[in-house]
């Protein structure tokens, strides 16, 4: 498989898809929830690797749980407003790099991949990667984005299709979504324990955004997680994912391509 690279070299990804757009909504759910699983299931952990970490807009989510930071991306533009942004705090390491390559000097105890998978087609090379990366009993924080969520799938209704196969699909170039139970599916393979899974952005509605407050729109969807967050109804489905160390084999040899 030809691994696609989704290289933001030339885009102002700050400016124009984020201080340009109206996303505050989703920027403060992402915050909300990440601090929430950072505070539940990343105790007593080090070092976290932010893969795909772009100009650093998720830092201070994770900031208060760790001592030492590894924020990594493709586009060296990113990496650099990162540094820029953030080179008061000493404990960061920058590395530009490909996902499908991590190639770290240690082992960390956390990886987290918001946005970015949507951007990634060889999904046994980047979960091969994770798992080498981890340390033994690492956790795993991934951003799924979801083929099968409800606007999508009342879409499929309306044509009399009332199922969804698993595998992906493709939107453009460098631009894909998937099944979440392929891909949960897929990351077991791989050597992990799935710990917990969260539905995030369910309101990404333009008329929504507008009329409704942004924190009233949070929680609620944080009252909906407590009641359907095993369901895939919301645009990303986050995973919380745990290294097996006991179940591991080299599972790029041993997966289906």
């Amino acid at each position: 498989m030809t691994n696609n690279i989704c290289d933001y070299s030339d885009y102002d990804y700050k400016t124009s898809f984020w201080n340009q757009s109206n996303r505050q909504y989703e920027h403060e759910l992402e915050l909300s929830v990440l601090n929430h699983i950072f505070k539940t299931h990343c105790s007593n952990y080090a070092s976290i690797l932010d893969a795909g970490c772009g100009f650093g807009r998720l830092f201070e989510s994770y900031q208060p749980y760790f001592s030492h930071y590894i924020l990594f991306d493709y586009a060296q533009n990113l990496i650099d407003e990162a540094e820029s942004t953030l080179h008061h705090i000493k404990a960061i390491d920058y590395i530009q790099g490909s996902l499908y390559d991590i190639n770290l000097p240690s082992s960390c105890d956390v990886i987290l991949s918001i946005r970015t998978l949507h951007h990634l087609n060889d999904l046994n090379t980047l979960f091969d990667n994770f798992y080498k990366t981890l340390s033994p009993g690492g956790t795993l924080i991934l951003d799924i984005p979801n083929k099968t969520h409800i606007k999508n799938r009342i879409k499929q209704w309306f044509r009399g299709q009332f199922y969804m196969n698993e595998s992906s699909i493709q939107l453009s170039d460098h631009f894909y979504n998937y099944h979440p139970d392929h891909v949960i599916r897929l990351l077991i393979d791989f050597g992990f324990h799935i710990q917990y899974r969260y539905q995030v952005g369910l309101f990404r509605i333009p008329i929504l955004k507008k009329i409704i407050p942004t924190q009233i729109l949070i929680n609620v969807e944080k009252w909906l997680n407590k009641l359907l967050g095993y369901f895939n109804y919301a645009p990303s489905v986050y995973v919380v994912a745990i290294k097996d160390v006991d179940n591991f084999v080299d599972k790029l040899n041993t997966v289906p391509k």
